[in-house]
């Protein structure tokens, strides 16, 4: 489960953010890498990073976060 302590908006970096989002709305790494014109392995990374910050188990949780958070449309 994400922890509401570690899922606080000043927790991730705007990238971070912007990663966490693109994931929630279903995009794979590659795609993701393809719409920010970064690498997969910078994906991977933040990607990473986003997972430990929000304790986060799985992708679900990314999206129960993006969705708590009014970030999908």
């Amino acid at each position: 489960m994400v922890s509401s302590v570690a899922s606080t908006p000043a927790a991730l970096t705007l990238r971070e953010r912007a990663i966490a989002t693109l994931l929630a709305y279903g995009l794979t790494n590659v795609q993701i890498a393809a719409r920010l014109s970064i690498s997969v392995r910078t994906v991977e990374m933040h990607r990473a990073n986003v997972m430990r910050k929000l304790d986060a188990r799985s992708r679900a949780d990314v999206v129960r976060w993006a969705l708590d958070r009014g970030l999908l449309r």
